[in-house]
């Protein structure tokens, strides 16, 4: 029998962040950066369920996210130069009753979105003003370049997934080269993503200083509030640089 995770009684429900999206579109770093925030209002928990790309998983942050209070839920033998396509049973306990916010980082494109299949039953269960589920988009890679990519991608992940996504992400960069124009580009392609799906825009993403200088444009040109949605500024945790390289290693 499946958990009651509902209001009826004064049953506590959490709120389930669920960020998919194609590979290099940015949903770990969303996935960190969310969690740190969250945590500040209450239980955390993080699942990291990319089981598809080792290279980059919020598993590798659990020395940020642990001290500040984030439970993180990870793939067995992640992070033990051991990989297998393996779900933690441990996922299932974040469907119980309860308070705060449980983030799911999902691994890239429609392959990595098969593993929330398996968990619909228990999303079924969740009212529906207490799941987000976004599609994180990043123009500047080759499966969102466009419309028609950035569209097929999204139905290929909302298909394999069994969820509805609920919100759209601009989350346009080029790591430490961005700036305000690949957010214009984020910008005019996550319109045109919402205007053909009826999808609405969540929110940007970037660092403060790229949004402070997004924002300034954005009214100086009139842009549209709706299709930027909230400022969600990121701190770049998962960047893999030179630089950062030899002065932290992976």
């Amino acid at each position: 029998m499946l958990s009651d995770n509902s209001e009826e009684g004064g049953t506590a429900v959490k709120t389930y962040w669920i960020l998919l999206g194609s590979f290099g579109s940015g949903k770990s770093e969303l996935a960190l950066n969310l969690a740190l925030e969250k945590v500040r209002e209450g239980p955390c928990t993080l699942v990291d369920l990319d089981v598809i790309n080792p290279y980059f998983r919020t598993s590798e942050r659990g020395d940020v996210l642990e001290p500040a209070g984030v439970e993180l839920i990870m793939p067995p033998f992640a992070l033990e130069k051991i990989e297998i396509m393996a779900l933690s049973a441990k996922v299932y306990t974040v469907f119980a009753p309860g308070e705060g916010n449980v983030i799911f980082d999902i691994g890239g494109d429609d392959v990595g979105s098969i593993a929330l299949g398996q968990y619909k039953p228990r999303f079924d269960q969740i009212p529906k003003d207490h799941i987000q589920v976004l599609f994180i988009v990043n123009p500047l890679r080759p499966t969102a370049a466009d419309l028609e990519s950035a569209l097929s991608t999204l139905y290929k992940i909302q298909y394999v997934s069994r969820l509805d996504i609920t919100g759209i992400v601009n989350n346009a960069n080029l790591a430490g080269e961005t700036d305000v124009s690949h957010l214009m580009e984020g910008y005019e392609l996550v319109k045109a993503l919402s205007r053909e799906t009826g999808i609405p825009v969540w929110g940007t993403c970037g660092t403060p200083e790229v949004l402070r200088s997004f924002e300034e444009y954005a009214k100086a040109h009139d842009l549209d509030p709706a299709y930027i949605g909230k400022y969600q500024p990121i701190e770049i945790m998962m960047h893999r640089s030179w630089d950062k390289f030899l002065k932290e290693g992976l």
